[in-house]
């Protein structure tokens, strides 16, 4: 294999063909491309998230891998790049490589809850009360509850007893007594609806 030698006076074509010191092609500099990406493409999936709503890149890491990579580093093996204020901007004062749990708990989704003069956030709180974080969600967001009963270790889905509504179809029952309840109540049901039926079309005879 031949090698080449320059002097002093001769150019390196191909130095001028790599546009960044540090190597491309790596995830430290594919965290630079897609933070460019939600920031600055209005196609980006993430827009609406990221640049949609404000949030921008400093002047220094816009447009400079070099200087993105000299101050925050090498991205290390399992974390990945976070701002420590998720209203904030990308720059070094704010962004940091960090574990994906970290990040999940500093979503603005994961809002914190005060509650008995303690502050903790979605997830948190999930841990906390040994529920899912969805459940919690579901709780507050959905279901509407007071905070006092979302916060509550647990499952919360009421109890029930044989040859009931909820036991056929809440508890997913299937013995002969809640089988027979959930036949008697389509049966009520169908009833209604035959007489509603009845009712409907002897108006619109007595009209006619």
């Amino acid at each position: 294999m031949t090698v080449l030698h320059l002097s002093a006076n001769e150019i390196d074509v191909y130095a001028s063909r790599r546009k960044w010191k540090n190597p491309s092609g790596t995830k430290t500099y594919f965290a630079w491309r897609n933070m460019r990406s939600r920031c600055l493409n209005p196609n980006s999936a993430a827009w609406k998230d990221y640049g949609g709503r404000g949030i921008t890149i400093c002047d220094r890491w816009a447009d400079n891998y070099d200087a993105f990579f000299e101050d925050v580093g090498e991205a290390p093996d399992n974390l990945s790049l976070d701002r420590t204020d998720v209203n904030g901007n990308y720059e070094p004062s704010n962004c940091a490589w960090v574990t994906q749990k970290e990040q999940m708990n500093n979503t603005r989704s994961n809002r914190n809850i005060e509650h008995n003069g303690e502050s903790l956030n979605l997830t948190q709180w999930a841990a906390r009360l040994s529920i899912g974080t969805d459940t919690l969600f579901r709780r507050l967001s959905v279901y509407k509850m007071p905070l006092e009963k979302a916060l509550t270790s647990g499952s919360l889905q009421p109890k029930w007893s044989h040859g009931t509504r909820t036991g056929y179809e809440s508890a997913n029952c299937r013995c002969d007594e809640c089988r027979a309840a959930h036949a008697a109540r389509h049966r009520v049901m169908r009833a209604k609806r035959k007489a509603k039926k009845a009712l409907a079309l002897a108006s619109e005879m007595t009209n006619s």
